[in-house]
Formats: structure tokens, sequence, C-alpha cells
């Protein structure tokens, strides 16, 4: 059997809808492909699992899903995200082992609600990737040249490496789920700097800069 994607789309116009289908290729690719349909706002990948038995995931997913269904001739759900990213990840269990496992969380609106003001302009996707052994920060960049033409560039930076006194922050047998909450909720705005390509450079220097004073008077 072919492997490929298991995604999860949601829409900034489609509140309360997610979309969970297939592909071989990269799932932005297919969001992309899906936001040129006529839709006023462009699909994002909230969550993708690579399977080797993909066909045989999504099937089971949506039968799960059943219920929730749309429309029948249609992969549109009204679902909640994270209980579908939740049995995403169970149904993939049976049919998929260990040495398989990728999966990706997409992180970019949680942070842009959170950061507003700092994060670079240029930025259109965030996610926490993980597969065995390994955890990353994906960055996705865009960049219009001649008006018309869109560079996109896709930056990974390890998580591994980082770590709580003597053990790593983010570490890749954890879920996917634990460390993008970690990454929006619990890392901090200089460790950020310290660590990403995030924010614009002039927030990065107003944090360093009070970081460099608060130790000042500690």
């Amino acid at each position: 059997m072919v492997p490929g994607y298991v995604y999860i789309l949601v829409n900034p116009s489609m509140p309360g809808l997610i979309k969970v289908g297939r592909t071989l290729r990269d799932s932005r690719m297919r969001a992309r492909e899906l936001s040129s349909t006529g839709v006023p706002t462009p699909f994002q990948v909230a969550f993708e699992i690579f399977a080797e038995q993909h066909e045989t995931l999504e099937a089971r997913v949506h039968l799960e899903l059943t219920d929730f269904r749309v429309n029948a001739a249609r992969e549109f759900f009204r679902y909640p995200l994270d209980k579908a990213i939740a049995l995403l990840i169970k149904l993939a269990e049976p049919i998929q082992s260990s040495a398989e496992q990728y999966v990706a969380e997409d992180v970019t609106q949680r942070l842009r609600e959170k950061y507003s003001m700092y994060l670079r302009p240029d930025i259109v996707a965030v996610r926490v990737v993980q597969m065995p052994g390994r955890v990353w920060l994906e960055i996705t960049t865009e960049k219009e040249t001649a008006g018309y033409l869109v560079d996109q560039t896709i930056q990974r930076t390890d998580l591994a490496f980082i770590a709580d006194t003597d053990e790593a922050f983010f570490r890749p047998e954890d879920d996917v789920r634990l460390n993008a909450n970690k990454l929006v909720n619990d890392y901090d705005v200089y460790s950020i700097v310290m660590t990403t390509d995030l924010f614009h450079d002039k927030v990065c220097q107003q944090i360093v800069r009070a970081h460099q004073t608060q130790r000042q008077f500690v």
C-alpha cells in the first residue's frame, strides 16, 4: 500500500468546520490547491500524520465522524479540532509502527493571538513537527516577487537540544500536542528570541535589553 499523509484542514471562513483528507504529497500543497477554489481565505493544515496505510486511516476517521459530516459527498465535518486530532492519533496507532511515525501540529493562529505585535509579518505557518527521536520547530515564510510570484521558504530548527535544568524541554517521545502547548504557553519570550526566528528584529532587541536589565537587579 502506498504511504501518504492524512491531514486536518481548517479555514477562518468556515468556523466550526474541519476537512479530513489524504494526500501522497505535502499536505500544505493540497491546502494551497483548495484555497484557489473560490473560498475567501486560505485553508491551513492544522494537523497531519504520515502513515503507510493512509487510505485505511482516512477511511477510519471518516467512519468515526459519519454523524458529523456536513455533506455526504464532501470531506467536511462539524467537529472540534482538538478532538479530531486526538481521534486521528488514536486511530493511527494500530496501523502505524513507531518507526513510521511523523506528526505535525500547526500553532500559527495561537501564536498570532498571543504575540500579535511580535511575529514576523512574512511568516505564514508555524508548526511543531515530530518523528522518532526528533522534534522540530518549522517556520514557513513567503515573499512576493515581481508583484505576483511567491517564494516560499521552510526552515526547521531542532528543539531537542533545548534543556530545562537537566532535561530536554521539548522531548521527541512526548505527544506532539504537549510540545505544541509548551511552545505556545510555557516557552518564555527571551527563550523564543534566543532559539528561534519567530519575532521581528525590533522586538528581539527590546526583549534582550529588558532581560539584561532585569539580570542586573537580580
